[in-house]
């Protein structure tokens, strides 16, 4: 993805959120008004449209856009209220928390690393529509695979110092296992004892539900054909000691039925998610 271009993924994640605002059923498992202005005419009018059910309701992908976003703010929500006053998201793509959780953001910093060209789709998205900033968010564009985590926070005004929380969603699969595991190494090398990060994992085909493998393929090809193919697959039973050895402890290693049972039971509005996904809570101890 060149400078100039934005992640397709991002906005097809952006509608997610906005199809399931617009139409969820009551409660939300997340409330995003803002992800609808992040879409092109194209996904804006499908979003409205309630018909569209079977490309946004019926995709075990919204349950895990949907479910993963929701754990991890509750984990964040957990973590500031004792104490940790830095939220860092890699790969934020369309992530509008800065804008719908003003509640939070009061109390912390946050910094939202991506793709250059990424970050600009989004800002000329929000100033269209006339949404600005917060004065404690700041945008850093970065390359994972070429530079550090640690390097892209130097250019901000970030304290290593201090605990933080980092979100690290929808992005792994998309990284090699050497530039996951490097940047956990880094990290726990840099960061505060107590900080945190939550993420999801590809696991490998084995470890999928058999009913579940030719869409996971299939969706697969898809993101491949728009420039994102995936690059990481784990044992999510040994996945707990490879991160151990990075020098972070697994606080929670959730599969996808345990994600559903906490978050999306009983729901009429979504499927079960497709098991290709699980969900870590990884924290540094000193």
């Amino acid at each position: 993805m060149g400078d100039r271009e934005y992640s397709r993924t991002a906005e097809l994640t952006a509608a997610i959120r906005a199809w399931h605002y617009l139409h969820g059923e009551h409660p939300l498992i997340l409330e995003d008004p803002i992800a609808i202005d992040l879409l092109s005419p194209e996904l804006h009018r499908q979003c409205l449209d309630g018909d569209m059910r079977d490309r946004f309701g019926r995709s075990g992908g919204s349950a895990i856009v949907l479910g993963r976003a929701r754990y991890a703010e509750d984990k964040l929500e957990k973590a500031v209220r004792s104490g940790t006053n830095q939220y860092v998201i890699l790969g934020a793509g369309g992530d509008s928390f800065a804008l719908r959780r003003p509640d939070l953001m009061e109390k912390i910093r946050a910094y939202e690393i991506d793709q250059p060209g990424t970050q600009e789709w989004k800002r000329e998205c929000l100033m269209e529509h006339g949404h600005a900033l917060p004065t404690s968010l700041e945008f850093i564009p970065a390359d994972l695979e070429h530079e550090t985590v640690l390097e892209v926070l130097d250019r901000s005004s970030f304290r290593k110092d201090q605990r933080v929380f980092f979100s690290w969603l929808g992005t792994l699969m998309y990284l090699t296992p050497e530039a996951i595991f490097g940047t956990l190494r880094t990290l726990a090398e840099a960061l505060a004892s107590g900080s945190e990060i939550v993420f999801d994992y590809r696991v490998q085909t084995e470890f999928i539900d058999p009913d579940d493998v030719d869409i996971v393929l299939k969706g697969d090809e898809a993101t491949a054909a728009m420039g994102e193919p995936k690059k990481s697959f784990f044992n999510p039973h040994t996945f707990p000691d490879e991160i151990k050895a990075t020098g972070f402890e697994m606080v929670e290693n959730l599969s996808p039925k345990q994600l559903t049972r906490r978050y999306l039971k009983n729901r009429k509005d979504l499927v079960k998610p497709t098991t290709h996904q699980w969900y870590a809570h990884i924290r540094l101890c000193s």
